[in-house]
């Protein structure tokens, strides 16, 4: 393709398997209450070959992928939102603008700051592994259970560096905690990850490569029949069900999927997914523009009405773009996001 590929963060798997096994049942059912269905990602191996080879078919202008320069397929937030099972009703996650990563750590885990200071000034201003292994070892029960959801986002959801997580993460999971909206956090983080490193940026994908994977390899004949599923429930969901039948998915080559998705056909991809069953879509925003996103690094838009088929819609010709896609980074230090935030 002329680029180098985006780069997939791999996650402490077995460090944090360890984590969940030692805590005790309350402090899981607390921990499964808030992330949805996310739990089985823990279990699950990344198709790194898949996914970079995505990367490079992704569209920064409509926000979709497309495939052979005419086939388009976009994640979306009913999607994510029936495959992680939150709902889309809920307040959105305010991103960590103007906050002190310091003071964010130790709101959440009330260790003290000065070690937190020295912790995070000795790396960079990323919060290690190590750190965490050490305060879940000491903590309590209510300290283990919410360093694991810090952790669990921090390298599974919205990967930083290996081995260390964004300690403003802190903040997003304390939000969390009380019942805000995720989902479209993190379809905006994979959009915007697949966008800065088409546009030559930050060549890191910062959101969660198991679960893009996952709903692509939802859309592609002869594994998509692997995840028919009727009634989706949480003990048979897509998660769970590519858990269960990840050694069948089609583990190609990196070069064997770039192939694939230059020269598609029609018939190779399943438009609507076989667990996709919705009623209400959000396909407009204001009757004909796009629909605003809202992340923790960033703000865009992006065109669900360019994939309608996806929600068995017939679709000829995907409509033209109706504005200038909206792309705000949130930089510490800057100025002015307020009124942009605002406006979304």
């Amino acid at each position: 393709m002329g680029t180098p590929d985006i780069r997939i963060i791999l996650p402490p798997k077995e460090e944090l398997s360890t984590w969940w096994d030692k805590l005790d049942q309350n402090s899981r059912q607390f921990v499964e209450s808030h992330i949805g269905r996310l739990l089985p990602l823990l279990r699950i191996n990344i198709h790194g070959g898949l996914v970079q080879a995505l990367a490079h078919y992704w569209c920064p202008e409509t926000s979709t992928f497309i495939f052979g320069n005419k086939h388009e397929l976009t994640p979306t937030l009913e999607e994510y939102s029936i495959a992680i099972r939150k709902s889309l009703k809920a307040e959105l996650i305010s991103p960590p603008i103007r906050i002190d990563p310091v003071t964010a750590l130790y709101d959440f885990l009330r260790i003290k700051e000065d070690d937190i200071r020295k912790v995070l000034k000795a790396h960079h201003n990323a919060c290690p592994l190590s750190f965490l292994k050490e305060c879940f070892e000491k903590g309590t029960s209510f300290q283990m259970r919410r360093i694991f959801l810090l952790a669990f986002f921090g390298f599974i959801v919205f990967p930083y560096y290996k081995n260390a997580i964004n300690p403003l993460i802190a903040q997003l999971v304390r939000q969390v905690l009380e019942g805000k909206n995720f989902v479209s956090t993190v379809l905006t983080e994979t959009f915007l990850s697949l966008t800065r490193f088409k546009g030559g940026g930050d060549k890191t994908l910062h959101s969660s490569p198991k679960l893009l994977q996952i709903w692509f390899l939802s859309h592609i004949k002869g594994f998509g029949g692997l995840m028919t599923i009727h009634d989706v429930s949480n003990s048979n969901h897509p998660i769970m069900r590519f858990e269960n039948n990840q050694k069948h998915a089609p583990d190609y080559h990196y070069s064997r999927w770039l192939a694939f998705m230059k020269k598609p056909t029609s018939k190779g991809f399943l438009w609507h997914a076989k667990w996709f069953q919705v009623r209400v879509a959000r396909l407009s925003c204001r009757g004909v523009g796009p629909i605003p996103l809202l992340g923790f690094t960033g703000a865009l838009e992006y065109y669900p009405t360019r994939v309608t088929r996806q929600y068995q819609v017939v679709q000829e010709l995907p409509p033209a773009l109706q504005a200038e896609p909206l792309q705000v980074s949130f930089v510490d230090g800057s100025r002015g996001h307020e009124d942009s935030i605002l406006a979304i």
